[in-house]
């Protein structure tokens, strides 16, 4: 199994999340697309943005909804030798 991690940056600084199995499906049914394609075909900042949000979530941190939470970000980047899941 291939494990993805992301890291969040915030003005507080950076963590590291994995994004698990339940976070991989509710990304198929939100963009009605899998996580390959996502990031081949069609590749979008709001894919990634996504992801985390819904990673840090999973791992049982108060979260504000998608489009607030944005505002308290700097950046969501994979973990250097991070693969998507096939």
């Amino acid at each position: 199994m291939i494990q993805l991690t992301l890291r969040v940056t915030t003005d507080r600084g950076s963590d590291e999340y994995v994004v698990t199995p339940k976070v991989q499906v509710l990304f198929e049914r939100e963009f009605k697309m899998g996580l390959p394609k996502a990031f081949t075909a069609e590749p979008r900042m709001e894919h990634v943005y996504w992801l985390g949000w819904r990673s840090v979530q999973a791992a049982g941190e108060a979260v504000k909804p998608f489009d607030e939470w944005l505002g308290t970000i700097r950046s969501v980047e994979m973990v250097e030798g991070a693969e998507v899941p096939l």
